[in-house]
């Protein structure tokens, strides 16, 4: 089972503490980041993938409403708040559920068993090729279908937030709602690298590495962060790809 990654905002330390010692009774969550301020928690998820987010509404400079409006695609939310007032602009942002401090451990648990369950939804299920000693492809959803993904036709995959692109060789594109995290953590790791927050590329099919650059054979182009540079150098290096 993959490990889910959240985050607490909330401008009161003792209101962040109580939600991260109910998070450690349930299993497969990690608190990335506690923030007091909107503008904290922006900085953490323009730098991480957060699957989770916990979201305090009454706060100094942002209110937790007006941050969650802001952001173009926000990971699931749960509204933690004193202020009972709230509830239907929770409802009309679509958040996972409204908790009302001080916050019982019965309705915080529903409350993450639910954003678990749309997680575990939005994964993808990898089927073994026939003679069972490797997987060769994945099967995702996209348009409400099913669609084979051989491991040898991708070229590289594109994180939009909670989307993946899925770019293919000789074929169009196929989107599928699931984290790049989970993805990556599904991926054989001696055929696929993930080069930077947003990308992972075929190993296979990498031509040259240009500055910050993966260039693929297809002429693709795909940024690689600098602490991953030297990583990826030496796995190509290892495999004798280039």
């Amino acid at each position: 089972m993959r490990l889910y990654h959240c985050i607490i905002v909330d401008d009161e330390t003792l209101a962040q503490d109580l939600i991260e010692v109910h998070l450690k009774k349930i299993p497969n969550i990690e608190v990335v980041a506690k923030c007091h301020t909107a503008m904290e928690a922006m900085a953490v998820l323009s730098q991480k993938e957060i699957d989770i987010m916990f979201l305090d509404i009454e706060m100094p400079d942002l209110t937790g409403i007006d941050f969650l409006k802001a952001l173009e695609n926000p990971p699931y939310t749960i509204f933690t708040t004193a202020y009972s007032e709230y509830a239907l602009a929770g409802y009309e942002l679509n958040v996972i559920d409204y908790l009302l401090k001080p916050i019982r451990f019965d309705r915080f648990f529903k409350a993450v068993s639910r954003a678990l369950t749309l997680l575990k939804e939005k994964e993808p299920v990898l089927f073994a090729s026939k003679d069972g000693e490797q997987e060769t492809y994945l099967f995702v959803k996209s348009d409400y279908k099913g669609v084979k993904i051989l491991y040898n036709e991708i070229l590289y995959v594109e994180s939009m937030q909670k989307y993946v692109r899925f770019h293919l060789k000789d074929k169009k594109p196929v989107v599928s709602l699931m984290s790049i995290s989970s993805l990556a953590e599904l991926l054989p790791t001696n055929q696929f690298f993930r080069c930077q927050k947003s990308f992972i590329v075929s190993m296979a099919k990498i031509e040259s590495i240009d500055g910050n650059q993966v260039v693929l054979y297809s002429g693709h182009k795909v940024p690689v962060s600098r602490s991953l540079k030297s990583e990826l150098l030496q796995l190509i290096d290892r495999h004798g790809l280039i």
